[in-house]
């Protein structure tokens, strides 16, 4: 502002800045905490209230893990009802976030969940000379000096293994033993000779695991593998 002055007072000139309080836009996100399979493609939706002149919502996801930076997975407008989605693949834990920049009446905000993602596992039994029910059981079948062969595959990040999981069945039950780990190497894939019992009757099984934290690393949910069932015969 300025003032032209008169006979009584010299001009002068002079300005200040006002900083205009905005409000704090409502935006929220779904999804948090859920936990999904291997490579899900999961609809992330924001949900932004009132708006002004900015009707721009980001979607971003930041995977766990030092190897994967976070990024844009779609940026564009809320439709008439304040939602905005985007697809995320599920491949690692991750975290989503959603982004408002602000307009000269709502505030920048930023809201985040963490979903979690599974690994996919699978295994592999050879060296059985047949497969046959005992009970409801499907069990692969071996003879009693033959050591079986387990091949896992599972989705692999650097210095990952593969926890080993076996029991057998006595007395009507089966008894856990101790877990072992196994590295996997750089294809996900960890071969493990169980070795031969030498007599006939003995009843085992076994699964591969993922363990969040023990398996090498923490970018994926623990994840267990579906139970092989083996039996030694004659």
């Amino acid at each position: 502002m300025s003032y032209a002055g008169d006979a009584a007072h010299t001009a002068a000139s002079g300005y200040d800045q006002v900083a205009v309080s905005r409000a704090t836009p409502s935006l929220t996100l779904n999804n948090n905490g859920k936990v999904y399979s291997y490579g899900a493609d999961v609809r992330f939706t924001a949900h932004r209230g009132t708006t002004y002149k900015n009707r721009t919502v980001e979607i971003w996801a930041d995977p766990f893990g030092t190897d994967r930076p976070k990024r844009l997975i779609r940026s564009g407008t809320v439709n008439s009802s304040g939602y905005f989605a985007a697809t995320v693949d599920m491949a690692r834990d991750t975290t989503v976030y959603a982004v408002f920049k602000g307009d000269s009446r709502y505030a920048p905000r930023a809201v985040k969940v963490t979903s979690y993602a599974k690994v996919r596992v699978s295994t592999a039994v050879s060296r059985h000379y047949r497969t046959g029910r005992i009970g409801s059981t499907s069990y692969y079948w071996f003879h009693k000096n033959t050591d079986p062969l387990l091949t896992t595959t599972m989705t692999y990040y650097p210095g990952g293994q593969q926890s080993f999981d076996l029991q057998v069945y006595y007395q009507g039950d089966w008894h856990a033993l101790d877990s072992e780990y196994f590295p996997l190497g750089t294809a996900g894939r960890s071969a493990v000779s169980l070795g031969a019992p030498g007599e006939a009757g003995v009843r085992a099984r076994m699964r591969s695991a993922y363990v969040n934290g023990t398996s090498g690393d923490s970018v994926n949910s623990t994840t267990y593998g579906a139970w092989k069932y083996l039996y030694w015969s004659n």
